[in-house]
């Protein structure tokens, strides 16, 4: 799909880390390819954490 593999650009040496990382980064660019649109996670809101709270006290 490229001329060089993403973990090897980044070096990365586990050969499952990079199977991973090559993976996940072929679907990304295949869905935007497919002109799909990314949906990534909005850690900005804040919302309740009755988990964080009661370790809070």
């Amino acid at each position: 799909m490229y001329q060089k593999r993403p973990s090897e650009i980044i070096k990365i040496e586990d050969d499952y880390v990079a199977y991973c990382l090559d993976e996940a980064i072929s679907e990304f660019i295949i869905r935007i390819e497919n002109e799909e649109t990314p949906r990534f996670i909005d850690n900005n809101t804040k919302k309740d954490n009755p988990g964080l709270k009661l370790l809070m006290k």
